[in-house]
């Protein structure tokens, strides 16, 4: 079923989609081929029963041992989506089967539905790495309530690990997933976006090599803390427009699979110089040293 989306809702989601999913609508709209209509497989359901006299907004929710058990049920499942057909197919045009139903091009509706990403793609990766987004049924479903599963295909077998619980968004098609290699090792980065506020939080793994599992990689370190997520709101504009430099876009931290030495991240704060459609936000900078982003306090402003 499509959905109306406001002309508000619309510019919010071109300026919030992170860049590897909004890449995907750019390109030319792929077709439903016969390998990929072959090797498309529905992702599993996450079941379990909606506890009487919670709102679906109850963080409780997350922690119901029925949740969790199905939850493990579900990276059961998924360890089975070891088909090397599934995995040699593009990922768009698995994308475009789904949308599609049928082999062959997409009909206009369809096209235009793909290019306006009214299509929630739940399909996210490359042909070694695919992230799997699969819906909740008992939280924030009015804001599409999901989990998100990385799979990782390797010598035959397929390691599943969740990468995000219970994510919820107002901004449709708000997962992204990119990768970049640093020490000898792949990062992978999941990118989210939310818009109330105008915000991002991207996250970032490295597969282990002895569990084949995603773990936490801790690249940010602010005083003395590290971590391996980076919070950043929104500029809703161009760098220039707030008299920035150009490259100081917000998270912009992955270009062409490497990781930039200099980023920006932004925060509100009353006293900040930078005014962003009438929310005052302070730029923080972090400098890449070899093994960390890290803060340099004395360039905020």
């Amino acid at each position: 079923m499509m959905k109306f989306i406001s002309m508000t809702a619309l510019l919010l989601s071109l300026l919030l989609v992170p860049r590897c999913v909004h890449a995907q609508r750019e390109q030319i709209v792929p077709i439903c081929n016969q390998a990929a209509f072959t090797a498309f497989k529905s992702w599993p359901k996450l079941e379990y029963e909606c506890p009487e006299g919670l709102n679906d907004y109850d963080d409780k929710i997350l922690k119901l041992p029925a949740r969790l058990a199905a939850l493990r049920n579900l990276t059961r499942q998924l360890e089975t989506f070891n088909d090397a057909e599934w995995w040699q197919s593009d990922v768009d045009e698995l994308n475009a089967c789904g949308l599609h139903h049928r082999v062959g091009d997409l009909t206009s509706d369809e096209k235009e539905t793909w290019m306006r990403g009214d299509y929630n793609f739940d399909l996210l990766g490359n042909r070694e790495m695919r992230l799997a987004l699969i819906g909740d049924p008992c939280y924030q479903t009015g804001f599409a309530g999901a989990n998100a599963f990385l799979l990782y295909h390797h010598h035959g077998r397929v390691s599943v690990s969740q990468v995000l619980n219970g994510y919820f968004s107002r901004v449709d098609n708000s997962v992204g997933i990119d990768f970049a290699k640093s020490n000898g090792q792949q990062l992978i980065e999941i990118s989210t976006a939310n818009s109330m506020p105008p915000s991002m939080v991207y996250y970032y793994f490295a597969i282990d090599p002895v569990t084949n599992k995603a773990l936490p990689e801790k690249i940010f370190k602010n005083g003395s803390k590290t971590t391996n997520e980076i919070y950043s709101a929104m500029l809703m504009g161009e760098p220039k427009d707030f008299g920035l430099p150009r490259d100081a876009g917000e998270l912009n931290i992955i270009r062409k699979g490497r990781l930039q030495p200099v980023i920006s991240a932004y925060e509100e704060d009353e006293r900040g110089r930078i005014d962003a459609n009438g929310r005052k936000l302070r730029r923080i900078v972090y400098r890449w040293n070899g093994r960390l982003y890290v803060a340099l306090q004395s360039r905020r402003r």
